[in-house]
């Protein structure tokens, strides 16, 4: 009998000297905050703790050998470690990660760094998901997708072509730099179609910094940037996309992507076509004649883990044509019955880039694109003076070589880069041919690093010869401050500046008749300086609960802008004697709550002009605007969606002041197996400007010079079908 009991307690012994206790704080990976409450468990059994205020949590009882301990709190992502017990040395600290990732996973392409879009110090706004349902509500343009973009404004410049162009932080379209692909290819003559031939269903992500950015890029960048970002072959995908609307546009879209072992393409091919549509009845097109097509291949070589080669380009053509509607089919012009606005179009870019790793810290890459642009602009201002056409062949290149040094968490990035743009005018009806041709060589480095855990900088400096003309040297630097996981600020600023060029909105309205060609002796470049602020803050009520909630303030000075001036017959741009401001913020807040997302978006804008010692108020730029969604998305099944936008009153070029108005949207998709039927309806409540006033405007009685602050069109209801093929 006491041999037995020796034998068991011997065995209780040993299984009591082989329980073991983990010991450990646990924290936020980013603030290093402590997380109470956050729990720890042994894989597969119920023995577990949850962290005290102190974040201190304590496991007894833990077997001898491996053993798996999975860590979670509310609102980061679940943890698991193997520890081999009885551990060798305590393990002091154990740091979760947030699982609130909307957007932190984003890499941010157009800052250089290629770092997440939660850990850059410049600000930048990132739209991916979006980009999918602006395809559905407008497949033939990004333009929609821009509109409903906090701070953004898509300003159409004619109201019969409906061209037009994209304003942020209130300041004029010319100041906006659009780049595809990191490529500054939509300027100059091409300016104002830029987004209504920029077709959205072969993006990835489109990225806007807003405020000055030509340090980045270069010239061009005083409000902002907008890079829009192709599709990679990272994935087998084919897509069939249909669409109509009952004022008369069908598009048919259809991209493709294959990646094999070497090799990968993507290739997006589109034809759309609009009738033309008068709303209102008056006699005028209020939707352009418009037939497009678009055809974008790119071809990526995977040559080694090393060396990567891309190659795409863009072929578009495109006609539209808008007017007085007995006019559109050719018919001859009388006295009555003589306005005519047409387009002819065709653009062809390449787009090439090569990537060489030297090492795993650092690469070289190579880049090169050019941009051949041809476009008639035809106008019939009056009867008697018949038909005005300004036509002409606008060639630009951009070629780049880059350094980039990456270690632990710091990027360096330098390099040089040559931009040409070559505009020539076809000699028509204008005396002196107003040709442009600008080159420019610039160098510049770009440098983000962090100081400790909670700071990081991000600090550029450009130097850009125009020839022939001046060098500007373009400081820029924002720092992020992680003050906790879920409070954020960022702060930046920067210089910009925009070469002279006739192609600006008031020329483009004139249908550059009688414009004078620039002055380079007496003409100097815009330059300006700015910057914003922003606080964030972000967190999770529960994995399936959270909200994001953003206030920015900004700040733009535009010394000597361009003002067309009207000299007898002709018209000249010349440096204004004064300077213009834009001061405002943007509220931004995102509700996730299940299914839903709620989104609303504020901008307050106060820009202004000051010239000659008086101070005017910008033109159609309103002081406020609020935009927003509320969207359910039930995966694989359903989504819907119901969109609005505010926009307060506004001041034309003759002083006058329009009122104050709402507009509202829906959309619908259903999808089944491989099909996903959808339905979209725009302006629900019809609302016009031609309810509150005609098209028809002074000098010429015609639509020509009207100004558009609301839209013209109405409800228009689009339906269709995307099929994955």
């Amino acid at each position: 009998m006491t041999k037995y009991i020796f034998i068991l307690t011997m065995l209780i012994n040993s299984v009591a000297y082989s329980q073991n206790t983990f010991n450990s704080v646990i924290k936020d990976s980013i603030a290093s905050e402590l997380l109470s409450g956050a729990t720890a468990n042994l894989k597969g059994t119920s023995n577990g703790a949850g962290a005290d205020k102190e974040g201190k949590i304590t496991i007894n009882n833990i077997p001898n050998g491996k053993q798996t301990i999975v860590f979670r709190y509310i609102g980061y992502e679940k943890l698991e470690l193997e520890f081999n017990f009885p551990l060798e040395q305590e393990i002091p600290f154990v740091f979760l990660e947030t699982a609130n990732k909307e957007m932190a996973q984003v890499v941010v392409v157009g800052t250089r760094s290629n770092r997440s879009i939660a850990k850059i110090p410049t600000r930048v706004e990132v739209l991916t998901e979006e980009i999918d349902e602006a395809a559905t509500m407008d497949p033939s343009k990004v333009a929609h997708l821009l509109t409903h973009s906090t701070g953004i404004q898509v300003q159409q410049t004619s109201a019969t072509s409906n061209t037009a162009n994209v304003r942020i932080q209130g300041l004029d379209g010319r100041y906006t730099q659009i780049l595809k692909d990191g490529f500054p290819l939509y300027g100059g003559f091409s300016g104002s179609l830029s987004i209504m031939q920029i077709p959205p269903l072969d993006l990835r992500q489109i990225e806007y910094i807003k405020g000055g950015a030509s340090t980045l890029y270069g010239g061009g960048a005083i409000s902002g940037l907008i890079n829009i970002i192709s599709k990679e072959p990272t994935s087998d995908e084919t897509i069939l996309h249909l669409n109509g609307s009952h004022i008369g546009a069908f598009d048919v879209n259809m991209f493709s992507s294959r990646k094999y072992e070497k090799i990968g393409f993507t290739l997006l091919a589109q034809r759309n076509t609009h009738k033309i549509f008068d709303a209102d009845k008056d006699g005028f097109s209020d939707m352009p004649f418009l037939t497009k097509y678009n055809f974008n291949p790119k071809l990526v070589f995977y040559i080694s883990d090393k060396n990567q080669l891309s190659v795409g380009g863009t072929f578009t053509t495109e006609t539209r044509q808008g007017g007085d509607m007995k006019l559109i089919n050719n018919e001859q012009a009388t006295a009555t019955n003589f306005y005519k606005e047409k387009n002819d179009v065709s653009r062809m870019t390449t787009q090439t880039k090569f990537d060489h790793k030297l090492n795993e810290i650092q690469t070289i890459s190579i880049r090169n694109s050019f941009n051949f642009f041809d476009r008639s602009l035809q106008i019939t201002p009056t009867f008697l003076q018949g038909e005005y056409k300004f036509a002409g062949k606008q060639v630009s290149s951009f070629s780049e070589l880059s350094y980039t040094h990456k270690k632990n968490k710091n990027v360096f990035v330098s390099g040089l880069n040559f931009y040409t743009d070559d505009f020539k005018e076809t000699p028509l009806q204008s005396a002196t041919l107003r040709n442009e041709a600008l080159q420019t060589v610039g160098a510049f480095a770009n440098y983000v690093f962090d100081i400790g855990q909670k700071v990081s900088i991000e600090s550029g400096l450009r130097g850009d010869y125009v020839l022939n003309q001046k060098f500007h040297l373009l400081p820029r630097v924002s720092a992020l401050f992680k003050w906790t996981n879920k409070l954020t600020t960022r702060i930046g600023g920067g210089m910009g500046y925009r070469n002279a060029s006739i192609f600006n909105q008031e020329a483009e309205i004139l249908g550059y008749k009688n414009v004078q060609q620039i002055n380079r002796n007496t003409t100097f470049a815009e330059q300006s300086y700015g910057g914003n602020a922003d606080i964030g803050y972000r967190f999770s009520i529960s994995d399936k609960v959270w909200i994001n909630i953003n206030q920015m303030v900004f700040y733009t000075y535009l010394k000597s802008p361009l003002v067309l001036q009207n000299n007898g017959t002709n018209y000249e741009f010349v440096n204004a004697n004064g300077y213009t401001k834009s001061v405002g913020g943007e509220t931004f807040f995102k509700l996730g709550f299940y299914d839903f997302v709620f989104f609303a978006g504020y901008t307050l804008t106060n820009a202004t002009n000051h010239f000659n010692g008086n101070q005017t108020v910008m033109t159609l730029t309103p002081k406020h605007s609020l935009k927003g969604d509320l969207l359910y998305a039930l995966p694989k099944k359903w989504r819907i969606g119901v969109d609005y936008e505010l926009k307060s009153s506004q001041t034309l070029t003759n002083g006058s002041k329009v009122p104050t108005f709402w507009t509202y949207g829906a959309v619908v998709e259903h999808y089944y197996k491989n099909f996903t039927f959808f339905g979209n309806v725009e302006n629900i409540f019809n609302y016009r400007q031609t309810k509150i006033s005609s098209l028809v405007t002074q000098p010429n009685y015609t639509p020509q010079f009207t100004e558009v602050w609301a839209p013209l069109d109405g409800i228009v209801f689009n339906f269709g079908l995307k099929i994955k093929l």
